[in-house]
């Protein structure tokens, strides 16, 4: 059972008090409830009384035709105290009289009235029956009544039919009933207030001084003093408990005795456990009720600051960050009915922390509730000090191995970058080279060629000369002499006369020919120039084909390949000509390597002949914002997506050992993106061919100073 939170002496009196208050309350409430509706009705039958006796007294006058003395009669309910209002208004409701004299001659619907009373007036004339009817604030009831007024000429029975009003003062007489009320309540709250200290004084002398002795002796009893007992006489139920308490004392003196001497010698025993032994309840607070003298050692308090929260509790000292998990933990491992083994800190007497280990088990009942904890504490702080300079050597070991992982994968990477550099400064000599050769070799056959070329014109001129001097010659002397008639027909001189012209024609088409190849080589050898300008797109790409006609033209076992060239109208573009010569090169390369080596797989399976021609069509076209696209798309198989994702990945390569590098797309690329800000994409299926779309803005410089 709760316990009471106050002393007898006073919840008693103030129970009486707060009963009394309540009951006179109460009982004035209903009083005053009771008396309202003993007025309202005393009220409401008053008025009917008066109603039914004034009613009749005016029609009598009415009939008699002794108008004066019905105002007269009206006048006389105003003398009552109890009646506010009484009218007479006729058939038109129209007051005829009133005891308020401003009310006469005013139409009802003027007045004042609650909204309700005009519309009662019709079914009062109609059933001919008053009514009495209560206010809604009941504060006043209201009389309607119905009155037969003079009769016309001629009517037995008057038609007329006026409607007698009377308001009747509830609100007086209801004050009047709450004085009365309130009056006879206060009489009997004083009588039950003199009752109630009567029956507090019998409690206070028979009972709660007897109470208060005996619990002054329990309550010494319960802080030590186990030689104090309850000195009670009599028979009564107190003084039997007293006697019953006086015997509780003594057996409890007798096993307490008993017990410090056990307690005595098991801290003996338990002064030579290395750690602190201790028995706790699992309460808020960690009430310990038993610990060694070992816990001076570890925490730097005597163990008589913790027994019985004497000065202070055990759970204070663990270290704020641990507090919850040992908490949880201890309360979790009960909760199963488990051992409990936690290493948690503690923070000593002198503010410095120790680590413990904390080994511990719930004692149950029969019933398996929680009786106690019963554990020991170690201090464990060498151990924690040598696990974390271990742990730290460990650390520094894995940072070691990090750091050396690390450079490992830079030099890795550096390596890589170097061989890829190698390769590419490699590749872009050759390139060099390529274009210093043809450059050298375009020059040396440029002179010989002009010089031809330009002295065929002479020589032209001159056949013609001497054709039409011979044709002349053949006119004027058309018999020459023997020697030289034999010397024409040996020479067939009009085979000549036609042949020659022709010869001289075939031969200015081919210096013609040999002169666009060495403006084409001448093109392409601008490899190594590094600056930015203006290019003419077409120009690039047909110097490159011009490069590797040898691999279009066709062979023995390869039928030529077909270019196709789609040219837009393209602007000059901004960019550096040779490195983008060297793209075009990289790419077109690769297209004719894929129809070649497609050709030669088919032919080995004998399909050679049922594949549509090899083709390579190459596109170019304007793009919105000021870009230019180069479409190069071949029909060969086309190359999966596994291939496809590492295409443009440096060494990477499909080519046979010695056939590539893997370094042609990869430079590609950094040429496209990196030093023309442009994009490089290889859009591929199987089966499909291959494309790669080139897209660069077509002026460099604006570009980069909007990026």
């Amino acid at each position: 059972m709760k316990r009471f939170p106050f002393p007898l002496r006073f919840s008693i009196p103030i129970i009486l008090m707060i009963f009394g208050s309540m009951l006179g309350l109460f009982s004035f409430e209903r009083e005053v409830h009771l008396s309202y509706r003993r007025q309202e009705e005393n009220g409401i039958s008053n008025l009917k009384f008066s109603a039914n006796q004034i009613s009749g007294t005016l029609e009598y006058l009415y009939r008699r035709g002794d108008v004066e003395q019905v105002e007269i009669a009206i006048s006389k309910l105003g003398s009552d105290r109890h009646i506010r209002l009484a009218l007479l208004c006729d058939e038109n409701n129209q007051v005829i009289v009133a005891t308020r004299y401003e009310l006469r001659n005013r139409p009802i619907d003027q007045i004042s009235l609650p909204n309700y009373l005009p519309a009662e007036f019709s079914q009062v004339r109609e059933i001919m029956s008053g009514q009495v009817k209560l206010a809604e604030n009941k504060d006043s009831t209201w009389a309607i009544y119905p009155v037969l007024l003079e009769a016309k000429p001629g009517e037995i029975r008057p038609s007329r039919v006026g409607i007698l009003l009377i308001e009747y003062d509830l609100l007086s007489v209801k004050q009047q009933a709450y004085a009365d009320a309130l009056k006879r309540s206060i009489e009997t709250s004083i009588g039950l207030a003199v009752f109630c200290t009567i029956v507090w004084l019998f409690f206070e002398k028979t009972l709660m001084a007897r109470a208060a002795s005996l619990v002054a002796a329990s309550n010494s009893f319960s802080k030590g003093e186990l030689t104090d007992r309850a000195q009670l006489e009599g028979s009564d139920e107190l003084a039997q408990i007293a006697v019953a308490f006086n015997q509780m004392a003594d057996r409890i003196q007798s096993h307490t005795e008993m017990l410090q001497a056990s307690e005595k010698r098991f801290r003996t025993l338990v002064s030579n456990i290395p750690g602190a032994v201790y028995r706790l309840v699992l309460d808020s607070h960690w009430k310990i009720e038993f610990v060694s003298d070992a816990i001076a050692e570890i925490s730097g308090y005597p163990a008589s600051d913790f027994i019985n929260k004497r000065s202070r509790n055990f759970d204070s000292l663990i270290h704020p960050d641990d507090a919850v998990m040992v908490k949880r933990t201890i309360e979790k491992r009960i909760f199963k009915k488990q051992n409990y083994t936690l290493e948690y800190r503690i923070i000593r007497s002198d503010a410095s922390v120790r680590w413990v280990s904390d080994k511990g088990q719930g004692i149950f009942n029969e019933k398996g509730e929680l009786l106690w904890l019963d554990g020991a504490i170690f201090d464990i702080t060498e151990r924690k000090q040598a696990e974390a300079q271990l742990h730290q050597t460990l650390q520094l070991k894995d940072r070691l191995a990090e750091v050396a992982n690390d450079r490992a994968r830079k030099l890795r990477q550096t390596l890589q970058d170097l061989q890829q550099t190698q390769a590419q400064l490699i590749q872009t000599e050759k390139m060099s080279s390529l274009g210093q050769m043809v450059a050298g070799v375009a020059h040396e056959i440029n002179n010989p060629v002009n010089f031809i070329h330009g002295n065929l014109a002479h020589l032209s001129t001159y056949t013609h000369n001497l054709l039409k001097l011979i044709e002349l010659y053949q006119e004027q002397y058309p018999h020459p002499h023997a020697k030289i008639a034999n010397l024409i027909e040996d020479s067939d001189l009009e085979f000549i006369s036609e042949d020659l012209p022709n010869i001289l024609s075939s031969m200015h088409s081919g210096t013609n020919r040999i002169r666009e190849i060495v403006l084409g080589l001448r093109n392409f050898s601008r490899l190594d120039e590094s600056e930015l300008k203006p290019v003419n797109i077409h120009e690039g790409i047909d110097s490159t084909l011009l490069i590797l006609q040898s691999a279009i033209r066709a062979k023995p076992n390869f039928a030529e390949i077909d270019i196709v060239k789609n040219y837009g109208e393209l602007p000059l573009v901004e960019c550096y000509a040779g490195q983008l010569n060297q793209v075009f090169m990289n790419i077109l390369t690769n297209s004719i390597y894929a129809l070649q080596d497609d050709r030669a797989k088919q032919s080995t399976k004998k399909e050679y002949k049922t594949k549509s021609p090899r083709q390579i069509i190459i596109t170019t076209s304007m793009q919105k914002l000021g870009w230019v696209k180069i479409s190069i798309k071949d029909n060969a198989s086309g190359i999966d997506e596994a291939v496809k994702a590492k295409i443009f990945d440096p060494f990477f390569t499909t080519k046979p050992v010695g056939q590539g590098t893997g370094l042609g797309l990869s430079i590609s690329y950094q040429i496209i993106v990196e030093k023309h800000g442009g994009k490089l994409e290889c859009i591929s299926a199987v089966g499909e061919g291959t494309e790669m779309a080139i897209e660069i803005p077509i002026a460099r410089s604006k570009a980069k100073l909007s990026a």
